[in-house]
């Protein structure tokens, strides 16, 4: 599979929601390849199959970036646990360059999903892997994190984000977002 980009903010594979994965075959294993080169040529911690133009449920964390050792391929992840509280946070995200803000999230969440393997495993997660963790299904939901901005956070980051879609109409065309 040729290597792949990561696509940004306007384009509207984003905003749809990924479509499940039903056999883990050599193309699946082709996708997460391409996803690991994508994510350490970037050099981020987390990527969503949406990010590279694949509407598919498929996630990769590699947390080595900020000083763990936690590596993770995630096929089909689903939330089935988010505690009451939620911690503010400063995220970007690869889709979305140059654009920060604070999102509330739960710190502490459970995630149901399969490995490259098929097999079903539950992984209890806090801190930055709780927030990269909902942050990645939130792409394979069509949701990004500039949609839980304040209202200061928009209008501070409103400038950028017209010029990605501005960008994105040029390459693609009229879309809708």
């Amino acid at each position: 599979m040729a290597k792949r980009e990561v696509i940004t903010y306007g384009n509207p594979i984003l905003r749809q929601v990924a479509a499940p994965i039903k056999k883990i075959d050599a193309r699946i294993h082709e996708i997460v390849t391409d996803m690991m080169a994508a994510l350490a040529e970037e050099e981020g911690i987390g990527l969503a199959a949406p990010q590279i133009g694949i509407s598919e449920r498929v996630v990769i964390i590699d947390l080595s970036k900020s000083g763990q050792t936690t590596k993770m391929t995630l096929i089909n992840p689903e939330i089935i646990y988010m505690s009451k509280d939620s911690v503010p946070y400063e995220e970007g995200c690869l889709s979305v360059p140059e654009v920060w803000g604070t999102v509330y999230r739960p710190s502490k969440i459970r995630v149901k999903s399969k490995n490259l393997l098929g097999k079903t495993f539950i992984i209890e997660a806090d801190e930055i892997l709780a927030r990269v963790l909902q942050h990645e299904i939130d792409h394979l939901n069509g949701k990004l994190f500039i949609d839980y901005l304040s209202e200061e956070d928009r209008q501070k980051n409103a400038e950028k984000i017209e010029k990605l879609i501005e960008e994105n109409r040029k390459k693609l065309g009229n879309v809708a977002l």
